[in-house]
């Protein structure tokens, strides 16, 4: 049996990582990645599955920050009736949206837009179920600590707030003609209008 070795992993995944952001998922060539590594193209698949593993395992660092993120919204501190009157939860959470952006950008572009041919294909729809769970299970932590709120949502009107965040999302990524300013002014205004919308909503 072949021993594996960390380092060949370590380049096979450094150079389709390069492959992957400069020509997405459908045109990178397992050949191509393994001669660039400067291994046989068969040795490749001793590490990796295939193209679709190789593909998740370049994309599991933002697959991991994407998750840490949602659940973000749901930690022991953010469960305050307080968010309804503060900005600073919000800041907090829009912040990470765009440190997220600014350390991944290539990735989630490859992620949401480049990714045909592959298990995370639309993913963006997997990014807004998740969201919605979180969601929910967001409304019934309250709703155990404050009874006197409303969480009678509309689960579609749930589906499409979740929806919408994701499309913010993937505009912050898609748009890098806009500078920093008007990004931010953009963002603190949708928090305000997200956050009016939700106190009229819950009513706290």
């Amino acid at each position: 049996m072949q021993t594996l070795k960390d380092d060949i992993r370590q380049r096979i995944v450094a150079v389709a990582h390069e492959e992957f952001i400069a020509h997405g998922a459908r045109s990178t060539s397992i050949r191509t990645v393994a001669r660039r590594a400067g291994i046989a193209a068969g040795n490749v698949y001793n590490y990796f599955r295939s193209k679709d593993e190789l593909f998740c395992e370049v994309l599991r660092p933002l697959l991991n920050e994407l998750n840490r993120y949602i659940l973000s919204h749901n930690e022991e501190r953010h469960l305050s009736i307080e968010v309804f009157d503060a900005l600073d939860f919000q800041n907090e959470y829009i912040g990470a949206m765009k440190r997220m952006v600014r350390l991944y950008r290539p990735e989630l572009h490859l992620l949401l837009f480049n990714a045909e041919g592959t298990s995370l294909a639309g993913y963006k729809e997997r990014i807004a179920e998740h969201q919605l769970k979180a969601g929910t299970e967001y409304l019934r932590l309250m709703k155990a600590r404050y009874p006197h709120i409303n969480i009678d949502i509309s689960p579609f009107f749930l589906h499409i707030a979740s929806s919408m965040w994701v499309n913010i999302f993937c505009e912050l990524v898609e748009h890098e003609e806009y500078d920093e300013s008007e990004v931010n002014r953009a963002l603190e205004q949708y928090a305000a209008y997200s956050m009016a919308g939700w106190r009229e909503l819950m009513k706290p």
